[in-house]
């Protein structure tokens, strides 16, 4: 029998991989970044027994370290340590840690299935389809957001650029269509506490920018492409 649920594991098949560099990558997953500095937030899942994990943004690849992980929660929390990194300037979105209601629109931003839809950003959107998640856990919303094996860890925003969740796992699509999970900010603002660093979450809104589109585009330079071994 299929396992029920599904945490959004990348897989890699070692036969069909188009290059041996491809395939020296144990999985991959989405991150964003929730400070400045360097500090980006991830599922549990994807880094979990990783000894090298590369992060892609904007084309260029840094080092990352596990700084915190929450493994009952899927979250973990990693720092680039590359002296070639640069600060971001600005995080231009709000971290909203209060719950949102059900039928709010919402969507992600991550890095799905890459060795067949490439490697741009995807953006899939739906709506909070419960407040609880596989089995009634208060932790996660149901979402009707299709993601995919890659979407691991990518944000999931409300349409005014507010952080509302962190794309995590679906029911297995044998059994039901379209049932996906996303952990809620608060459980990611918990984790943040813990962290020694003096962490600044964004806090500024997206409301000057007039178009989805444009908040898109905005949203998507703060999401990267995490590769692990």
């Amino acid at each position: 029998g299929q396992d029920l649920y599904l945490k959004m594991y990348p897989t890699y098949d070692e036969n069909t991989t188009s290059s041996a560099v491809a395939s020296s990558w144990k999985s991959t997953g989405t991150g964003f970044f929730i400070d400045k500095k360097g500090y980006i937030t991830t599922n549990y899942h994807v880094i979990k027994n990783a000894n090298t994990i590369e992060i892609v943004h904007n084309h260029k690849s840094y080092s990352a370290k596990v700084i915190i992980s929450d493994e009952q929660n899927d979250l973990a929390i990693l720092k680039i340590i590359d002296n070639s990194f640069v600060p971001i300037s600005v995080l231009n979105y709000n971290f909203k840690a209060d719950l949102v209601d059900v039928g709010t629109s919402v969507f992600a931003l991550g890095f799905p299935l890459t060795q067949i839809m490439g490697e741009e950003i995807k953006y899939t959107d739906g709506k909070i389809s419960s407040k609880s998640g596989f089995k009634g856990s208060i932790t996660t919303y149901q979402i009707s957001v299709p993601i995919q094996p890659g979407n691991s860890g990518g944000p999931l925003f409300d349409e005014s650029g507010n952080l509302v969740g962190i794309t995590s796992s679906g029911i297995n699509k044998t059994i039901a269509d379209n049932a996906n999970y996303a952990i809620k900010t608060k459980y990611l603002s918990m984790l943040v506490d813990e962290i020694d660093d003096q962490i600044e979450l964004p806090n500024s809104g997206l409301n000057n920018l007039s178009t989805l589109q444009d908040k898109i585009k905005t949203l998507s330079n703060y999401v990267v492409y995490i590769k692990v071994k």
